[in-house]
């Protein structure tokens, strides 16, 4: 098969392509600057700018399509798979609760690619474990505290490699439904969170929960802008307001045969970078 991989120098993509590796398949990484990214062996670049698009000089059997954070408008979508045959498979990360947050932006791309009538499946993961390594890091090597105005809000948390491997198994067929969630089934808020890495990795790492003022006000004296905090609200508050819950149990097993990984597998297969997040040698 021929694919492309959009976001392919960032978290998930990059692993959706690792997940592809060695299959026999034919890759293309999506960049806005292909000149600026190192690619793997046998990884074609082709750029990608979703704020640009312009008709494709290839095909493609399937598409790996993710929304970079700051992107919203789902026309901006639909301008860039307008060229493509409607036979390509269209697998869309997306968020878990998207098919009752029609408010989300994931949800408004959903719809554009169902309108289009492609064949599609929508990807839609849990939160990510990695979040704890990226975005909540500069806090945890600073302070050893996650500062966030989540409140008691618990959530399903999942690795970017479980995401990866059930992207992958939907890009080349194995996976046809119209939806996948992705995660474990269990809630876990952000003070167990923090007592599941130190029981893990030797650190003492604790939640900060913060009104949204205080949250703001933190955030703009970290210098953070004003599109990222607004997806940390999305991500961290929001969900407070809405009654969100995941589904009851974890789809894992069905789409790749094993369990989702835990958290604190993931925290025992990153431990030094843990480690060196707080200042442990």
């Amino acid at each position: 098969m021929d694919i492309l991989v959009t976001g392919a120098n960032g978290n998930v993509g990059s692993q959706v392509l690792q997940s592809l590796t060695g299959r026999g398949h034919r890759l293309w990484a999506g960049l806005r600057d292909p000149a600026a990214t190192r690619l793997p062996d046998r990884v074609a670049a082709w750029p990608v700018d979703f704020t640009r698009p312009s008709a494709p000089d290839r095909s493609f059997d399937a598409i790996f399509l993710m929304r970079p954070p700051q992107l919203a408008d789902a026309e901006m979508f639909r301008r860039f798979l307008e060229p493509f045959s409607r036979r390509t498979r269209i697998v869309f990360l997306s968020v878990q609760g998207a098919e009752r947050r029609r408010w989300l932006p994931h949800a408004r791309i959903e719809a554009v690619i169902r309108e289009m009538a492609f064949d599609a499946v929508f990807v839609r993961p849990g939160y990510f474990m990695e979040n704890l390594l990226t975005t909540l890091a500069p806090d945890l090597a600073q302070s050893g505290t996650i500062n966030l105005p989540a409140g008691k809000l618990a959530l399903d948390w999942v690795s970017i490699r479980d995401i990866a491997d059930v992207a992958a198994a939907a890009l080349t067929g194995e996976i046809t439904e119209r939806a996948a969630c992705v995660g474990s089934g269990r809630l876990t808020g952000f003070a167990e969170a923090c007592a599941i890495v130190n029981a893990a990795t030797g650190t003492a790492f604790r939640y900060h929960p913060l009104s949204l003022p205080g949250f703001v006000a933190h955030s703009r004296r970290a210098g953070r802008d004003w599109p990222f905090i607004g997806v940390m609200l999305l991500l961290h508050f929001l969900p407070r307001l809405t009654g969100w819950a995941p589904p009851a149990a974890s789809e894992l097993p069905r789409l790749l045969g094993r369990e989702a990984e835990t958290l604190a597998a993931f925290a025992t297969r990153n431990r030094d970078q843990f480690r060196s997040l707080a200042g442990i040698g």
